[in-house]
Order: C-alpha cells, then structure tokens, then sequence
C-alpha cells in the first residue's frame, strides 16, 4: 500500500471509528414495519441487557483464544468509544437511507439503553465491534427498517463532514442470531468516477433486545472488507446465553 493510500486509509478508519451520528431523543422515522409488530411478543422474553452487562458481553479470550480487543482510539484515551445515540435521518442525504447511515455507525434511529464500541479480533484481522441494548421491540425494527432501507438505498453523504458512501448492496444475511443484515458499500474518499474508494463491510445481528454490529474497511479499492468469521462467531454464541439465559 502506498503512502498516500496509507494516509487515506487511516483517516478513513478515524471516520469510521468516531461515530458521526448526532445526538437525539428517539425514532426520526416512520411507523414501525409489520415484521417488527409481530416479534413484540419475542423481545419481550428476551433478557434486555444493561450498560454493565453489555460490557460483561463482550468477547474476551475465554470466548475466542487469540483475540484482541481494544478501545476505539486505543493510546488517545478511548477517543471514539463514546455512548451511542439516536441518529436522525435529517444527517443523511437522500434520508431514505438513513437507516444504512446509521447502522455504518453502530447506531439507527432508536435510543439505546446501553452500548459498548470496541476494535476486536486477532492480530491483522479486526472488526469495529457495536454492541448496544434496546427497549421491547425497538431492535426488531432497526433490522427490519435497515433491510428496507438496503432495497432501495445506493449511496448518501451523511454528517457535517459530507462523507461519501457508494455502492450499497446488500448481501447474504448472517445465519447467527434472531435476525440479521449484512451489506457492503465504499467510501469514497476522491470524488469522480476514477476516485478512491475503499470497501467497507457492515454485518447487523439482533440477539433477542440487542444489536451486535461489525464493521471494518479494505486497505485497498481492490480488496474487498472482510470481517472475521470467527469473531462473529464468537460474539453470537456469548450473546445468545446471555439474552436468552432465565431470568
């Protein structure tokens, strides 16, 4: 990677690690979808975690032998690792994709009840790790709007900063969890046709009230954003205990 592109890079990781999602009071979208009406009944049963019991949640090598998880902004004082908020889709042009928007940020539309950001996987290999806890149904519906979102959704400048999303796709949904989204896109860091762009990959699980979301951007245009499959793997299995242990 050259030095140029290496600079690149690395600020687009600090974009991408420092939430651009403003702050907000609750939902800036429409009604909730029909699926997410009826799994009310789902996330009811389900435990809802606190800010402390997500913290206990995240994946630690007794989970996956080898792993590595650090703050966001790790040797800045935690720079980045602040709480998750409530994204308004007015942050995002066109707001149709509000939903996509918010969930590159480890968020969506809906205040949480608690959250935890963390970098996390093995050395050479990591992902931005989300993990934030939702009232009743809210989570159902952040997946179901998201989904939504994707079908029509193929790029947006989001935040004060205008950054530059293209070429939203969705792709095949994650078998772990209750429910799940997984889509790639680019970030467009020089304008034009010929610009560089690098490959981000998002991947949204709903374990019963909580949303454990995966991030991580390429190197290169070339190379396509790969998540580590066993982190996901690793963070599900904890996840699912814990959400759906006996209360």
């Amino acid at each position: 990677m050259s030095r140029v592109i290496g600079r690149r890079h690395l600020a687009a990781m600090a974009l991408m690690g420092i939430g651009m999602t403003a702050c907000g009071g609750g939902h800036d979208g429409g009604a909730p979808t029909a699926k997410a009406t009826v799994s009310r009944g789902t996330e009811q049963n389900a435990r809802m975690l606190s800010q402390q019991q997500l913290e206990d949640a995240v994946v630690d090598v007794h989970d996956l032998p080898g792993v590595q998880v650090e703050e966001v902004g790790a040797g800045t004082k935690g720079v980045g690792n602040g709480v998750i908020h409530a994204a308004r889709r007015t942050n995002t042009n066109p707001s149709l994709c509000g939903p996509v928007s918010a969930a590159v940020d480890g968020a969506s539309g809906y205040t949480p009840v608690g959250s935890v950001q963390r970098v996390a996987g093995r050395k050479g290999h990591s992902a931005i790790l989300t993990l934030v806890s939702y009232h009743s149904a809210d989570a159902a519906r952040v997946i179901s709007e998201l989904r939504a979102a994707l079908k029509s959704c193929k790029g947006y400048t989001a935040g004060p900063m205008k950054v530059t999303y293209e070429d939203v796709e969705a792709t095949n949904h994650p078998p772990q969890g209750d429910d799940g989204v997984a889509f790639r896109l680019k970030l467009a860091m020089q304008p034009g046709e010929n610009g560089l762009k690098l490959p981000v990959s998002v991947i949204a699980i709903r374990h019963g009230s909580t949303l454990a979301i995966y991030k991580t951007a390429s190197d290169s245009p070339g190379i396509s954003a790969s998540i580590p499959s066993d982190l996901v793997d690793a963070q599900s299995k904890v996840l699912d205990s814990t959400v759906h242990s006996t209360l």
